[in-house]
């Protein structure tokens, strides 16, 4: 029978005992101390070593044999696992793992551009509405007690209106599973804007009122907050939905575009090479001026 000089460990303390290792038919033979040690090879572990360190060999009573003749001993047992094979070849292939580490940031941000999206899209209509709408509740609650947002200052005219924006909303989305519920808010920090919460409650700043003075412009916008979603790609499928909407009810789409004009002519009254910069309100969206020609159409000037 050959053997295989080792050192053993019995698992408890650190201090090792030269040993020799055989094989009979399916067992592993540990030879030490004038003694024979017979262990099923199924019952044994073989772990490879990283770089020029020895290779480790599991006992089933918690003591260990590390081999220096790496070659032998797994010829002797007859080989390493998969799943060992194949990390000890990742161990010591740096390209390997290189590879891999691209793979798994690539995955991830085909998740997050992709597979989040479709899920949220799948997982959102079985969220019922009530629970929606108290969500909303409880983020327009936070906000107005932060101070980001708070309670209207216009008069009845105003809110008149506002009554009136919300009956048209409704109209030209009529499959909606929503009932539209279109809110004011005074909003000095934030200026002229819009914003959507779950349930089909849409926030207009007593800014964004007083800029726009053409119901048919301001309309436009909700409409679009109503199929928006979180990045710029989806944010001009949400204008293409609007420009749709608009144009099954006898509507310009280039409503949309003047209304993006107006409120960037109030946030950022000269234009410069920062308008689009990372401090910018406008950076997360897409660019106004495509924006302002639907389907490429170029729109006439913004009217007075």
């Amino acid at each position: 029978m050959v053997t295989i000089k080792a050192l053993w460990r019995d698992g408890k303390t650190p201090q090792a005992q030269a040993a020799n290792v055989g094989r009979i038919d399916d067992e592993l033979l540990l030879l030490r101390d004038g003694r024979q040690y017979r262990y099923r090879l199924a019952d044994i572990r073989l772990e490879a070593g990283v770089a020029d360190l020895p290779d480790t060999v599991q006992l089933p009573d918690g003591g260990t044999l590390e081999v220096a003749d790496r070659i032998a001993i797994r010829r002797l047992i007859g080989g390493l696992s998969w799943g060992d094979r194949s990390g000890h070849w990742l161990q010591q292939s740096w390209r390997a793992l290189a590879g891999l580490a691209l793979l798994a940031i690539a995955a991830l941000w085909l998740g997050y551009r992709h597979l989040l999206p479709l899920a949220a899209g799948a997982l959102a209509p079985l969220v019922p509405v009530a629970v929606e709408q108290a969500l909303a509740d409880s983020t327009l609650q936070w906000l107005d007690q932060s101070g980001a947002i708070g309670p209207s200052r216009h008069g009845e005219a105003r809110r008149a209106r506002r009554a009136r924006l919300q009956q048209q909303l409704q109209v030209l989305l009529p499959d909606s599973r929503y009932r539209y519920r279109l809110l004011l808010r005074d909003a000095a920090v934030i200026g002229p804007n819009a914003f959507a919460l779950p349930g089909g409650t849409i926030v207009v700043t007593d800014q964004l009122l007083a800029l726009i003075q053409r119901n048919d412009e301001l309309l436009v916008l909700p409409v679009s907050l109503a199929n928006a979603d979180y990045s710029r790609a989806h944010e001009r499928e949400a204008d293409r939905f609007a420009y749709a909407r608009l144009r099954a009810h006898g509507l310009s789409p280039c409503l949309l575009g003047y209304s993006l004009q107006r409120i960037e002519a109030a946030t950022h009254p000269q234009t410069t090479d920062d308008e689009n910069s990372p401090g910018s309100w406008f950076a997360s969206h897409p660019d106004t001026s495509a924006r302002s020609q639907p389907d490429g159409v170029r729109c006439p000037p913004l009217p007075d």
